[in-house]
């Protein structure tokens, strides 16, 4: 079904995420015939300094992070003639004015018949501004597919806290519709979690063990080796827990947790992990560990500053830049199951990954064994290298019965013999075709927030002795005191 015409209006067309992904994801969806044949980009921002040009600008980040032998000169310029730019600050009700005129000239020229997508990659404090002097100047539609439609693209953070979520999805509901919001998580247009949910169900072998009669635990990692960098000013006022685990964490568990959907349109997915999502036991402290990392080394050995010395943060800060939680579903399927969940930043891999572990063998039959079978490990790794392998007991060659573990697995890049496409090229293409099944619903931000908003307001009122982790180990001890407590550990396949 091809797409319907349409301008794509990008708020923050000179920002960093607009430099580094969204160009290059458009440029990488029209190389590929991929995008609408009625289509025009139209930039909303202050000039950039160094590419005063808008075309420029375009040029130069497309020509930085897209390889010399995926862009060929005639297509990068077609691509570059699509754009125009309105120069104007976000509070600028003049610059709406004059967007308003260019959009009309877009339209008619171009014939995308009023069709609007909005993408607002700008700072969480200036959408209410921006959605303000839309509606005011009439630069929206109540309709999300009859053209002619408007659409908005929202990144998070989607609120600080339950209540500042809730106050900016009014905001969005004084001007749009719930179905005209796209709430945008990356990590949902990464292959290797949207085979999650074809792993389950279009695969008989593990659906019927998906539950607490079979598997005994899940952990999910979201590691990074980076600190902060330069974003030490917005990461202090989120900190770990808003960033990544109420976010990417608890995506990719409500995914994993959900029931079977009646089927995979938006609402129908979305339904079952909103109902995850509210299964889950609020999070308290005895349930959770937070850290900050202290100098240590990087990857490469080498010296590397604790994030009370990093660039924008403020002394004596608290915010955790770690953090480890047991998480519990309080549904017939998941009753009695750990989730456990760790992230942080400064640790020793860049890695994300889910590790399901199965139950044991009930008997140890292979008594000429040397070592007792474990117990079955299914991981599904996100990043950096997408991988899905299952770690199974074998009789190693040669002997009665010693038993070792082999891993089978299957890398995406090796089994399809194609580059895996960055993930908002597959989202900006859903929201073109007005398929939201990838993005987040306002039940779902709602249900996370109300999991982890009573820990934060614990620690908001605890203070706490950091740093607690040097740069380049796995957190705080407290982490595997978490576990420890249930007689587990943090599982490791660095052998595999």
């Amino acid at each position: 079904m091809p797409l319907t015409a349409c301008t794509f209006v990008l708020f923050g067309a000179t920002g960093d995420l607009t430099r580094r992904k969204l160009l290059p994801a458009l440029f990488r969806l029209f190389n590929a015939n991929s995008l609408p044949e009625r289509f025009a980009i139209v930039g909303f921002a202050l000039p950039d300094k160094k590419a005063p040009d808008y075309h420029e600008f375009v040029r130069a980040a497309i020509q930085e992070f897209i390889p010399d032998e995926e862009r060929a000169d005639h297509r990068l310029e077609q691509f570059v003639e699509l754009t125009s730019f309105v120069p104007a600050n976000f509070t600028d009700a003049e610059g709406y004015d004059r967007l308003k005129s260019e959009l009309a000239r877009v339209d008619g020229e171009r014939g995308t018949f009023g069709n609007h997508l909005y993408y607002l990659a700008t700072p969480p404090a200036l959408v209410p501004d921006i959605l303000r002097h839309l509606q005011q100047d009439g630069l929206v539609t109540q309709a999300s597919s009859h053209a002619p439609w408007t659409r908005i693209i929202a990144e998070k953070p989607f609120g600080t806290d339950r209540d500042s979520a809730r106050r900016l999805t009014n905001q969005f509901h004084e001007v749009v519709k719930e179905d005209q919001v796209y709430r945008i998580d990356h990590y949902l247009g990464k292959d290797a979690v949207q085979d999650v949910s074809v792993l389950r169900f279009a695969n008989s072998l593990f659906e019927p063990l998906w539950n607490r009669n079979h598997i005994d635990q899940v952990q999910v990692t979201v590691a990074e080796t980076l600190g902060v960098g330069n974003r030490g000013g917005y990461f202090d006022a989120m900190g770990q827990t808003r960033d990544m685990v109420q976010s990417h964490a608890l995506q990719v568990i409500s995914l994993l947790a959900m029931e079977p959907p009646n089927s995979f349109a938006a609402n129908a997915v979305r339904q079952e992990k909103a109902k995850v999502l509210d299964a889950m036991r609020p999070l308290n402290n005895y349930h959770a560990v937070r850290g900050q990392y202290g100098a240590g080394h990087g990857m490469n050995g080498e010296p590397v500053p604790g994030y009370a010395q990093e660039a924008s943060v403020p002394a004596g800060s608290c915010t955790e830049t770690f953090m480890a939680a047991k998480l519990s579903i309080e549904s017939w399927r998941w009753s009695g199951v750990p989730f456990y969940i760790r992230a942080g930043k400064r640790l020793p891999k860049q890695l994300t990954e889910v590790l399901i572990q199965f139950k044991g063998a009930p008997l140890p039959l292979f008594r000429g064994s040397t070592r007792r079978p474990e117990p079955n490990i299914l991981r599904l790794r996100i990043q950096p290298d997408a991988e899905i392998s299952l770690i199974v007991e074998l009789k190693k060659p040669g002997t009665l019965n010693d038993l070792i573990p082999v891993e089978l697995d299957m890398l995406y890049g090796e089994a399809f013999k194609v580059p895996l496409k960055d993930a908002y090229e597959r989202l900006l293409l859903d929201a073109l075709n007005g398929d939201a099944v990838l993005f987040m619903r306002e039940d779902e931000i709602d249900a996370a927030w109300r999991v982890v908003d009573p820990l934060l307001a614990y620690w908001n009122q605890d203070p706490v002795d950091f740093p607690n982790y040097a740069a380049g180990t796995w957190g705080p001890e407290a982490a595997d005191e978490l576990l420890a407590r249930d007689n587990r550990k943090w599982l490791s396949l660095d052998g595999f």
